[in-house]
């Protein structure tokens, strides 16, 4: 059980408990950097203090969960952890008893896809302890302004970091749904400034590009200061897009040939086979079987090689295991009577199934074969972070079965099946997240100083990782959402889908394979 009570008249004033904060005079550890702001003296305005106490803390960081913890927020900022008494908690102060829950800090969810229907997909998240995104394709400004709201307080949602649009080669996927399509190095720099001009936090590079303009795509990014990512382009080894600046790579794409002894021989079979501009998803459905292929000649001294490549160049991989699980699966094997698709807008398992028809497994051999492949690709990941390459947690969401917000909790349970510890697996969704976004100093564990995001479980993520899905309640930008509160949520975001016009978006997808 979870009790909130607002404390009146039984400790010091609001301003005299930040004013002891800032003395060191509450027996917990403070960010005496935030507490001129905290304590009123830059407005006038004294903030709203939360207090939840007495929780397991399991704070990001890798160290031991701290029991019968205490975290006091001030507004949307963390200001004190420790213990504390209870006569030292201020008047007016709203306290949260939390004894037999577990507190980890909000999760990051570091490859979605948004459809902009802000009464169901901000909040969706929210209510699953997704405190902040990494929007994929920045395909419309209905995104931007979507964040906006949220970030004016007028909207509940979560922190979001928005890509360009998709930047393609010839013969994109996603023309149609507003790529930008570049055949030179001065269209591919063109496309850079015009993501600039709309104010992406970076740019999303895709699986068409030619060497050429990538190279160009990264020199540009580098110049304007916007940090590079998404596929590994199928004409370029992984190894030249570390090198070249290809800051994160997604869905592991690249990664085998480049640990393959076979990679010159594979990819000259696959460059020798020209798009046809009719059928493009087949090109690159090409690709990933001949990526498959190349588990076969996968040599451990290669990806040692490959691996200290990717260390020295600083180079990230966000796996996003949710959607490579997914597409290794049949059809049968996808639930329809799945209780989330009741969150989401009508006809989106149609559109989903309808998509499938045309990429999941049938055969029996090629139901092997994507089995195979899926265990390899968790071999890989482990290997990986075995290695030391840094790494960091997303699921595709809005591909076929990929849950905006729940799917979060499915990546982590796969991270942990592939052989990662808990504490990494949570790691990759919160303090590495924040590493990987620059937000290290604000972000991504729970520390004085650092934003108000939190998730409080009721069983132990350590234990069982699966427990992240267990979620008592959330506090989004100092804001706690009790049990309560989120059954309204959930009931508010049915509502909305069940009245919702249309489908998920076809655009809002970036297509991880044909």
């Amino acid at each position: 059980m979870s009790t909130v009570d607002r404390s009146a008249g039984t400790g010091p004033s609001r301003r005299e408990f930040l004013g002891r904060l800032a003395r060191g005079g509450a027996g917990l550890a403070v960010a005496g950097g935030a507490l001129p702001l905290l304590s009123g003296q830059a407005t006038g305005a004294v903030p709203r203090i939360t207090v939840l106490t007495g929780a397991t803390l399991i704070d990001g960081t890798g160290r031991p969960p701290r029991r019968n913890a205490t975290v006091v927020l001030a507004d949307d900022r963390i200001v004190a952890v420790g213990s504390l008494d209870r006569t030292a908690i201020p008047a007016g102060a709203t306290v949260v008893h939390l004894h037999g829950k577990y507190v980890i800090p909000g999760l990051w969810d570091m490859h979605v896809h948004t459809s902009p229907i802000p009464e169901i997909y901000p909040p969706l998240y929210v209510v699953n302890g997704v405190t902040g995104i990494r929007e994929m394709y920045g395909f419309s400004p209905a995104l931007h302004d979507l964040r906006d709201r949220i970030e004016s307080g007028s909207l509940l949602g979560p922190r979001m970091v928005i890509a360009s649009t998709i930047i393609d080669g010839p013969h994109s996927i996603h023309e149609s749904s507003g790529a930008a399509v570049v055949e030179t190095a001065a269209e591919a720099r063109a496309a850079v400034r015009t993501a600039v001009d709309k104010g992406a936090d970076f740019v999303k590079g895709y699986s068409f590009l030619h060497p050429e303009p990538f190279a160009a795509l990264a020199e540009e990014a580098r110049r304007v200061g916007l940090p590079f990512a998404g596929h590994v382009p199928d004409r370029v080894s992984a190894w030249t897009a570390s090198s070249t600046g290809l800051d994160c790579f997604e869905h592991l794409f690249g990664t085998f040939f480049a640990t393959s002894t076979k990679e010159g021989e594979l990819r000259r079979r696959l460059t020798s086979v020209p798009v046809d501009p009719e059928q493009p998803w087949a090109w690159m459905a090409l690709a990933r079987e001949l990526e498959r292929q190349s588990l076969a000649s996968h040599s451990p001294r290669r990806a040692a090689a490959f691996f200290h490549h990717l260390r020295r160049n600083g180079t990230w991989q966000s796996p996003t295991l949710n959607v490579l699980h997914a597409q290794s699966l049949p059809i049968e094997e996808f639930d329809l009577a799945d209780p989330r698709l009741e969150y989401l807008p009508p006809g989106t398992a149609e559109f989903w199934l309808e998509q499938l028809r045309y990429t999941a497994p049938s055969t029996p051999e090629e139901i092997e074969n994507l089995r195979r492949l899926f265990a390899a690709q968790q071999r890989m990941v482990r290997d990986l972070d075995e290695a030391g390459v840094q790494l960091i947690a997303g699921t595709d969401s809005n591909n076929p079965f990929c849950y905006p917000g729940f799917g979060l909790h499915d990546e982590l349970a796969l991270l942990v099946d592939a052989g990662l510890s808990p504490m990494r697996a949570l790691q990759l969704a919160t303090r590495d997240a924040a590493r990987y976004l620059g937000r290290e100093r604000t972000a991504g564990t729970v520390a004085p100083g650092k934003v108000a995001d939190l998730v409080v479980l009721e069983d132990d993520p350590l234990a069982d990782i699966r427990n992240t899905q267990r979620i008592h309640s959330v506090v989004s930008r100092g804001r706690y959402l009790s049990p309560e509160k989120r059954t309204e949520m959930l009931a508010d975001i049915k509502k909305a889908a069940s009245e919702a016009a249309g489908t998920a978006a076809p655009a809002a997808c970036c297509g991880t394979r044909s």
